[in-house]
């Protein structure tokens, strides 16, 4: 009998301790925007490590994002109104890098970007929110070299591949996208 009294003793102390754990509140932290790179401090005014959870008016998330020494470093997951996912993201030392899901409302993938280092890299791809290939765009570290978004014309789908003429006056890290059908 001492046996099972002691085992539901440490039971309920654990359950306790766990629930605790479970419903404690984020760290404070005071986040500043230098150099166009977010930075947060934590409550002992040191670099924030861990993660930060902001949330809406109606008590869903706004985001949740892991820091490093201070900046974004890992998955960051921003929200639209009542909790709709709307991003995922990859930061290194505060810096894109590396896949970017940016959602429709109905959570189907409306673009996946890739980043190297804060600049597009590589293939990007545009979705309808059905689901369906709109278009595609490859980057060289910023640099557009190829590209195409489908059309409606006509009630038919046709390629357009992007000439040279757009390519040619397209800035440096800036991102083409397709039109929605």
């Amino acid at each position: 009998m001492k046996k099972i009294s002691l085992i539901c003793g440490v039971c309920c102390i654990l359950n306790v301790t766990l629930n605790n754990i479970g419903y404690a509140e984020d760290p404070q932290y005071d986040c500043k925007t230098e150099n166009q790179k977010e930075y947060c401090l934590d409550a002992d005014n040191k670099p924030m490590t861990g993660k930060i959870k902001k949330y809406q008016e109606d008590g869903s998330y706004q985001s949740i994002v892991n820091y490093k020494n201070g900046y974004p470093d890992g998955l960051a997951t921003y929200f639209a109104k009542e909790g709709k996912l709307k991003e995922r993201v990859y930061y290194k030392q505060g810096i894109k890098n590396g896949m970017d899901k940016i959602y429709y409302e109905n959570r189907t993938i409306h673009q996946l970007l890739n980043y190297r280092d804060g600049v597009l890299d590589g293939q990007q791809e545009f979705y309808t929110p059905e689901g369906k290939i709109l278009g595609r765009a490859d980057y060289n570290r910023g640099i557009l070299r190829t590209g195409f978004c489908l059309k409606n014309e006509g009630g038919r789908l046709k390629k357009h591949n992007f000439d040279a003429q757009t390519i040619k006056n397209n800035a440096y890290n800036n991102l083409i996208t397709c039109e929605a059908l």
